[in-house]
């Protein structure tokens, strides 16, 4: 259904390479990254466009866009943009879009009316842009964000026959699934637009991929609990008020609750500084023996953890301080002895109330094994009707992956679906950081083949296949803040997919922080915040080389989190591509030939 709504403009980038592509076209957990990127959150939100996007949403009549056609000349677009052979299109404000931050991306062309769309997400949801007319882009509508809790930014977009599936660390959001063809026909004003089902499967997740020859959805770091799913349940014991059972989470660290469980008396712990119950300082008469029940907030949960075991707990339950439901706690800390975890921020104020008390934290036999931020796997061969179909945990939480039927130059496993994942399980260049490549054939039984690291580590992110599957392009998040490195790409050599090798660090002459990289022909489409869209040329490869580049974010090159966020280099149109900001919206290039 479809409810009219006077909306938003969005701005489509798009570009494309003559010489380089084909003529047509396609922490270690989240919490942890959260907490790395909260900063950067801050700055994102403080430097997107003044004023209430949904109020300028309510109050536009059309699709203006916000900037239109400019060429790049003597090296500049619309007088702002640095561009060299990229042309701007159009681009659709954040304000135009419905949105207040962007991020992710993708496209879709219609196989019936071979119309070109924008899907570009937000924190509040998925705008549709039609961009068939890259100059005169016309929003069609929003699919709202199935769930508003948490107020993340994260959202993660991708389609398979026809129907738009849409990821959030939102809690509480699942997968969501539209049905595009419902776009058809839609003119004047956008409007809203209702999912046409939601894969509960998951709470959140931070990425999504979909393999569409196989129909398979893969959906990564999923750390959020879907009710009754968790590693671990807490029981409260009678007479206490809070009697009953709660859904638990682990951590990267420290050892798992025992089979047999925990079980003692539960005490809120006081630390004596500022708010007393978060554990930060050293605990203060804290009775040895107890679990210990920490509030989350102010400090790392190693450190808590630590404190509590310091002073004799056998155990540490961090009581959530947003709503939804618990994750998975991230961090490291190779001394800490005693188990831990996380409840919600409900269950744990209902225990608060409830206490004195004693309880017991054990396994939970119904634990959804991808709890750690894992291949997630989803049969969509019925695009409406999801299905869990598998798990793959056994590399720990995976950032992104891109998963094929292999048809490379190794012999041993062509024919095979093969899962490249950018693997990092912990916001800490100590971490284990990898590409991580799986065979995903059975899905009841997936197959690890390799797991290499590299040098400079500082958060493996994201990476794709060249057309050949000869070599698999990587970008690391963190390495350049973390190393003060210039913007740098990895080539692995994945023709022997049981022993990837780095073949070729390439390091470019700016010094932004990389983000999204997708291939096309002899060309890589590389989105880097806030450098922009860069385009290299794939051909003599392992050696990569720039050809053009257009940037979204003037201001500088900074090694922080704002500009540009994904690209979409596989429209029907030739040479278009479509690139999302978080601060300027969509701009719509084409590149030159």
């Amino acid at each position: 259904m479809r409810l009219r709504l006077i909306v938003v403009a969005m701005v489509v980038l798009s570009t494309s390479v003559v010489f380089l592509g084909p003529t047509s076209a396609h922490p270690g957990n989240p919490a942890e990254e959260a907490a790395y990127k909260r900063v950067a959150a801050k700055s994102i939100v403080a430097r997107a466009i003044a004023g209430d996007a949904l109020a300028a949403r309510a109050n536009a009549a059309v699709t203006v866009p916000t900037e239109g056609f400019s060429p790049c000349v003597n090296g500049l677009s619309a007088g702002t943009y640095p561009c060299d052979g990229i042309d701007m299109l159009s681009r659709l404000s954040l304000a135009d879009l419905g949105l207040s931050t962007g991020n992710d991306m993708w496209g879709w062309t219609d196989p019936e009316t071979r119309r070109d769309y924008a899907l570009m997400g937000g924190v509040e949801g998925t705008t549709i842009v039609d961009i068939t007319r890259p100059r005169n882009p016309d929003i069609v509508g929003m699919l709202p964000s199935h769930s508003t809790i948490g107020n993340a930014f994260w959202r993660d977009i991708k389609v398979y026959q026809n129907h738009m599936y849409v990821g959030s660390e939102h809690a509480g959001h699942g997968i969501q699934v539209f049905d595009l063809t419902e776009v058809r026909g839609v003119t004047g004003p956008p409007v809203t637009f209702s999912e046409t089902a939601v894969y509960e499967g998951v709470s959140n997740s931070h990425n999504i991929h979909i393999n569409e020859e196989t129909g398979f959805l893969y959906v990564i770091g999923a750390t959020g609990l879907a009710p009754g799913r968790g590693p671990y349940l807490l029981t409260v014991d009678e007479p206490s008020s809070a009697a009953g059972t709660y859904d638990m989470s682990g951590a990267a660290f420290g050892p798992p609750f025992p089979a047999g469980g925990v079980s003692g008396d539960i005490v809120l712990v006081d630390d004596g500084t500022g708010t007393t119950t978060d554990g930060c300082e050293p605990l203060v008469g804290f009775p040895a023996g107890a679990i210990a029940l920490v509030d989350r907030g102010a400090c790392n949960f190693t450190v808590k953890v630590a404190n509590a075991q310091a002073a004799g707990a056998t155990g540490v339950i961090v009581a959530n301080n947003v709503a939804g439901p618990p994750f998975q706690m991230g961090g490291g800390d190779p001394s800490i002895t005693i188990p831990s975890g996380m409840i919600s921020l409900d269950d744990g104020n209902t225990i608060k109330a409830g206490l004195p008390a004693t309880g017991t934290v054990s396994p939970n036999p119904n634990v959804d094994p991808c709890s750690n931020g894992g291949l997630h796997m989803v049969d969509i061969s019925s695009p409406a009707s999801p299905e869990f179909a598998g798990c793959f945990a056994d590399h720990g939480y995976i950032h992104d992956t891109q998963c094929v039927v292999y048809d490379g130059p190794d012999g041993d496993h062509r024919g095979s679906e093969i899962c490249f994942n950018s693997n990092a399980t912990a916001v800490d260049p100590a971490a284990t950081h990898a590409l991580s490549i799986v065979d995903v054939t059975d899905k009841s039984n997936p197959v690890a083949l390799a797991r290499e690291t590299y040098a400079n580590p500082g958060y493996s992110h994201q990476g794709w296949l060249t057309p050949d599957s000869r070599f698999f392009l990587h970008g690391d998040e963190l390495d350049e803040l973390t190393h003060g490195i210039g913007t740098t790409t990895r080539v692995f050599n994945v023709t022997d997919l049981d022993n990837p090798v780095v073949e070729n660090t390439f390091e470019n002459d700016t010094t932004s922080i990389d983000h999204n990289i997708y291939t096309e022909g002899n060309a890589s489409y590389h989105s880097n915040y806030t450098s922009g869209l860069r385009v290299y040329d794939n051909r003599d490869l392992p050696e990569l080389t720039e050809r053009r580049f257009f940037d979204l974010y003037p201001e500088d090159d900074s090694a922080t989190f704002v500009g540009a966020w994904s690209n979409y280099p596989y429209f029907a149109q030739n040479r278009i591509v479509a690139v999302s900001s978080i601060d300027r919206g969509l701009f719509v290039l084409r590149v030159r030939g």
